[in-house]
């Protein structure tokens, strides 16, 4: 056995020694400057989100009708019929083509992208748990095209709204009541042209943590026109959407009579203290003398107030062409299940761009805030500055518009199935709803 050097073994222990120490200095300076970097980081994430201080902005308390109590249960509405085919038009903020797509040749990459749809792996989703029919073109009493569908789903009913229409299904499909036309259920709305010159673009939803519905289309003596231009909106008294319903009536733009709001989109927001509030937006279109977009329209009502039958106290901002820079269609986010936003949270207002032409890689989701101050309307705050511009850009994963120009119409990107947990989205003209979980 050979003997240990003791001089050997501490000459050994203190290189063993020197070598640690000089590696925890290391280590510490590493964590230092990562520490830095990712407090800069943090820093400069906090400060691309802008905020504009409370009493700051303009935004304009909206006078409404309403609240206006109905009578009569839906199913017993006296009938009012429309008043004649509608014809609706298009809008879109920049024109696209119509008519058939233009035959691909043999090596396109039309015809590349179809043989990938048809080679590729069947998804497992599953089938359907039920299926039945909803409002026909016979029954939608306007026959018009597209028929703009939307509906929503409650504990016991299927509320599906068409065009100028809407009827009431149980969750195995048999009619409860309907098909009411929204000139019935508004009739009570009078002086405005919610009673009686209801033309379609419906919107229904059901509030869970309220237990009412929400049904609301817009009206108008015509298009182009001079308007007015409102948008109707029916919240019920009870969970019953064959029940009573209290109304309201809208002006889309007061400032600007002449212009309708287009492609109006609802959304719930509740973060349990002042941020309650029913959201919508509109595309702004000037209806006389000639049809031009004029920017988009964002609106909080009072939620705490609307589901106790009490006034809308509405908020609105208009976002300039200035403002909107190549996006519309803004969509807020709701809140449909699962925990409620966090107190304080303020809603969010997200837009893509919307190039004049296909084939561009997009990357960024504008993103603004909508904080909402009913008590000292003054206080209302939605984006950045005059023009509303974002107060952040979510950067996505690259993504292309997918419109085809044949026939007028713009998907619904891949980017936004990943910003909410539930989305409800329509794409631009079909009325297709889209459920995302």
């Amino acid at each position: 056995m050979k003997k240990k050097s003791t001089s050997q073994s501490a000459f050994f222990n203190l290189r063993i020694l020197t070598a640690s120490v000089f590696c925890l200095l290391g280590i510490a300076v590493a964590l230092f400057a990562q520490g830095n970097r990712t407090k800069q980081q943090a820093q400069t994430n906090r400060s691309a989100v802008a905020q504009d201080a409370p009493g700051t902005q303009t935004p304009d308390v909206v006078q409404m009708v309403g609240p206006v109590r109905t009578t009569t249960d839906v199913r017993h509405l006296p009938y009012i019929p429309n008043e004649g085919e509608i014809e609706h038009q298009p809008l879109m903020r920049h024109p696209r083509g119509h008519g058939a797509p233009p035959p691909a040749a043999p090596s396109s990459p039309y015809l590349q992208r179809l043989l990938k749809n048809i080679f590729r792996p069947t998804p497992t989703i599953p089938g359907p748990l039920l299926t039945f029919d909803g409002v026909n073109s016979a029954a939608s009493q306007c026959g018009c095209l597209p028929p703009d569908t939307d509906g929503d789903v409650g504990p016991n009913h299927y509320v599906e709204g068409v065009n100028v229409v809407f009827k009431v299904f149980d969750k195995n499909g048999g009619t409860v009541a309907g098909p009411t036309t929204f000139n019935s259920l508004f009739a009570p709305l009078v002086g405005t042209p919610c009673s009686g010159q209801n033309a379609g673009d419906p919107f229904v939803f059901y509030d869970h943590q309220a237990d009412k519905w929400i049904i609301s289309d817009f009206a108008f003596p015509g298009f182009p026109g001079a308007g007015p231009f409102f948008q109707c909106i029916a919240v019920s008294e009870t969970g019953d959407p064959t029940g009573t319903y209290v109304l309201y009536a809208l002006q889309h733009e007061p400032a600007h009579t002449t212009w309708l709001g287009d492609y109006p989109k609802f959304a719930m927001w509740n973060d349990g203290g002042t941020q309650n509030a029913y959201f919508f937006t509109v595309n702004l279109f000037q209806g006389s003398p000639s049809v031009a977009f004029e920017g988009v329209r964002a609106y909080a009502l009072d939620r705490a107030s609307m589901i106790a039958g009490g006034p809308a106290n509405a908020i609105g901002f208009t976002v300039p062409l200035a403002g909107v820079g190549d996006s519309y269609s803004f969509l807020a986010a709701n809140f449909r299940t699962g925990d409620p936003p966090p107190t304080g949270r303020n809603e969010m207002v997200l837009a893509i761009d919307t190039p004049a032409s296909g084939g561009v890689t997009l990357t960024q989701v504008h993103t603004r805030f909508f904080h909402v101050d009913f008590a000292n309307p003054n206080n209302s705050t939605f984006g950045v500055g005059a023009d509303h511009t974002p107060n952040a850009e979510i950067t996505v994963d690259g993504f292309v518009d997918a419109f085809d120009n044949s026939f007028n119409t713009s998907l619904v990107p891949e980017c936004l199935r990943r910003l909410f947990t539930r989305i409800s989205a329509v794409p631009n003209r079909y009325g297709l709803v889209i459920l995302i979980s």
